[in-house]
């Protein structure tokens, strides 16, 4: 079995493949092989990919279009058999020279990490060097928290283990059509660790018009956010309906105060409950970052019910009723 393959899925993507392909093939581990899946792209990505000489670049070609997610599947039923690790990449994103040496280091020294991601910028310009960025959480017990309110990986970042997913016969759901990633590492989470590496080894393009920021699909994304998420709830022993993580997470309905009074006790009981029984896991950094992450989940939900934040009772509500975080930490992260 060869050590490792690059899944590199495609459509219409001329304008950044180069830089991404280069990125690839430029880095430090050199022992891999790297597919791209072009999903049926009617710009001139075939040309682009035809002028390389390099034996360890393969291009498959969809015959029609099938989308992200079966086509990411097409790849891991080729490759899955054939390789010990499986990376993933994005045609229009760039990884760092030292990114795959990294993550092999890493996995070939924690065996039971079954998948693992990098830190990255997110930048609209590929070429801006920042110095800092927002960071994922690296360790497997923040991450399998962290996943009730954020995909937590990178998609173009992560490193599969091939054996885990094989044995577990874990595929991209192709009923999903813009978060099937997020999907796809609950499942993973389910069947070992998983992690981040603490590196910034990735740049991610922002593009507005990219699967799940387009437009034209936002609501669709939002709802199998929703469905996704309130999956998830349950494995905490607590329900959340997909209609309700939607309204929590994601709604901008006006409500009366007497109604905000209701729905926010809810949603803090809820938020309560995940804390006690989830931060014996969590280190202190973790502990504070992460109550402090559900207090910043209130106070948005609070801005998007336009309720005034003026009301005296209100705050002594909200302040009464919380339980997972320090009462002058709180009310210092709802007043920001």
């Amino acid at each position: 079995m060869k050590k490792l393959a690059v899944l590199l899925p495609s459509y219409n993507a001329a304008l950044y493949i180069k830089e991404s392909v280069d990125s690839i093939l430029n880095q430090t581990f050199s022992d891999f092989d790297l597919y791209i899946y072009d999903d049926f792209s009617i710009d001139n990505t075939e040309e682009i990919i035809s002028e390389y000489n390099d034996s360890r670049l393969f291009y498959r070609k969809n015959i029609v279009n099938i989308g992200i997610a079966k086509t990411l599947n097409r790849g891991l039923e080729e490759l899955l058999p054939n390789y010990e690790y499986i990376a993933r990449m994005d045609a229009d994103d760039w990884s760092y020279p030292e990114r795959f040496r990294k993550q092999i280091d890493f996995l070939e020294n924690n065996k039971e990490t079954v998948m693992c991601g990098t830190q990255g910028y997110w930048l609209k310009d590929i070429n801006q060097n920042p110095i800092s960025g927002w960071e994922y959480p690296t360790r497997n017990d923040y991450i399998q928290y962290y996943l009730l309110f954020a995909a937590s990986f990178g998609h173009s970042s992560v490193f599969f283990r091939s054996n885990s997913l094989k044995k577990h016969n874990l595929r991209y759901d192709e009923n999903i059509s813009t978060c099937e990633d997020w999907d796809l590492w609950i499942r993973v989470k389910k069947i070992g660790q998983v992690a981040n590496l603490p590196d910034f080894l990735m740049k991610y393009r922002i593009l507005e018009n990219s699967n799940h920021r387009s437009s034209k699909k936002i609501k669709k994304h939002l709802g199998e956010r929703s469905i996704i998420i309130s999956n998830y709830w349950a494995n905490f022993g607590i329900h959340l309906s997909p209609e309700e993580v939607f309204y929590y997470y994601y709604g901008d309905n006006a409500l009366s105060q007497f109604n905000f009074i209701n729905k926010i006790k809810i949603l803090i009981n809820e938020f309560n409950q995940l804390y006690l029984k989830t931060s014996h896991n969590l280190n202190p950094s973790e502990r504070m970052n992460f109550s402090y992450m559900l207090a910043r989940r209130i106070l948005n939900y609070w801005k998007r019910t336009q309720v005034s934040r003026l009301n005296p009772m209100l705050w002594f509500i909200i302040v009464k009723e919380i339980t997972f975080i320090n009462k002058i930490k709180l009310i210092k992260s709802l007043i920001r």
